[in-house]
């Protein structure tokens, strides 16, 4: 785990500079992503967040269709009463659900134009295709975002 601690701590040094300050780490359930967020919560001073945190009532009550383009300045503002150089986002399987009517990544990345995210990832990351993949259910078709121009780190 020391190792991917490592490279989180590079990674996040490294967007800094980035108009989208995100790092996602991507793993199954149990690869041990809320661990390492935890841990580097309480080692950097960075801000560990449950991400259903930002499905607030003013969020849910907006119109489905407005719910889209109205997330990332919901949820941001959220974010900003944290006041917190980097924001550990972990369980953001939430951010998936349907009736939310957002694209959980394009979200992540708006989010990360106004502060520094480590974002806990649902699923897999493949390399071959630059692709991160979100499994909905058992048995269900996986669905595909495409990982171009991000840091991911992939744990197993």
């Amino acid at each position: 785990m020391f190792a991917e601690t490592e490279q989180i701590i590079e990674c996040v040094n490294e967007v800094e500079k980035d108009e989208e300050k995100l790092v996602i780490i991507a793993g199954k359930p149990g690869s041990g992503k809320s661990k390492i967020m935890r841990e580097l919560g309480q080692m950097r001073g960075w801000k560990y967040i449950d991400s259903k945190i930002l499905l607030t009532d003013e969020f849910l009550e907006l119109p489905p269709k407005a719910r889209e383009g109205e997330a990332p300045n919901v949820m941001s503002d959220i974010l900003a009463i944290e006041d917190a150089k980097v924001i550990l986002l972990d369980n953001t399987q939430a951010l998936f659900a349907p009736v939310l009517r957002t694209d959980p990544l394009r979200l992540l990345r708006q989010l990360s134009r106004k502060q520094t995210i480590v974002a806990a990832w649902p699923g897999e990351y493949t390399d071959e295709e630059k692709s991160l993949i979100y499994l909905r259910n058992f048995g269900t078709e996986p669905v595909y975002f495409k990982g171009e121009g991000l840091k991911i780190i992939s744990l197993a």
